[in-house]
């Protein structure tokens, strides 16, 4: 999957967030099938940069300052494109292996632990209004530092074997999203019901209605 990694001033684009999980959400930053004519959503860093401030890895008031320190290293955000991909697609790979009963490869499983690798220094335990929690502090490069929870999203899905008996990829048609089935009986078969599911019952419905 090929990417054009440019910096422009091109509006950001609007992403979905139906995964359950921050690393099925960054999975999900492809529209269609993988396998079939597949659109890459994260094209520029830019691209990037606004799935992390609407996934809340970024908060909006950095964001001028961060695209104005892309735009001084244009080659290091490009290398970071470059890299989210490659992790987007590694875990990907991984999720899809193990949802069908399959053993990931040990190259994608390298890519994460590379990224975790990469990224552990940055987390920290910060005193909150009540009790503690993570952190992860800006690192050096941090056009990156995104990617530091990405990883470890994917990481405690993957040590969390009850969660991951709940993946679930949609079954529509032109998409292949990834998402934690959290309804009452785990029967969710679409990534979300107003757009592939409503796209199925319509179908459906006209099916129907053409056989009688």
């Amino acid at each position: 999957m090929s990417v054009v990694a440019s910096l422009s001033s091109a509006p950001p684009r609007k992403f979905q967030f139906v995964g359950g999980e921050l690393c099925l959400d960054f999975c999900n930053t492809v529209g269609g099938k993988r396998e079939g004519v597949a659109r890459e959503c994260l094209n520029r860093y830019e691209d990037f940069v606004s799935w992390s401030e609407q996934a809340g890895l970024i908060e909006n008031s950095c964001l001028e300052s961060r695209l104005r320190r892309a735009a001084r290293r244009p080659a290091e955000a490009v290398e970071v494109l470059h890299r989210s991909v490659k992790l987007r697609e590694s875990i990907y790979c991984i999720l899809l292996a193990l949802r069908n009963h399959k053993r990931p490869s040990e190259k994608d499983l390298a890519v994460l632990n590379s990224e975790l690798s990469h990224s552990q220094n940055r987390l920290q335990v910060a005193a909150k209004k009540e009790g503690f929690d993570w952190e992860w502090r800006e690192g050096r490069n941090a056009l990156d530092d995104p990617l530091g929870p990405i990883a470890r999203s994917a990481a405690e899905l993957l040590t969390s074997s009850d969660a991951l008996t709940h993946l679930r990829q949609c079954q529509g048609d032109n998409c292949g999203w990834l998402f934690l089935d959290s309804s009452k009986n785990h029967s969710r078969c679409w990534c979300d019901m107003r757009d592939c599911g409503n796209r199925a019952k319509v179908r459906r419905h006209r099916l129907k209605h053409k056989k009688t």
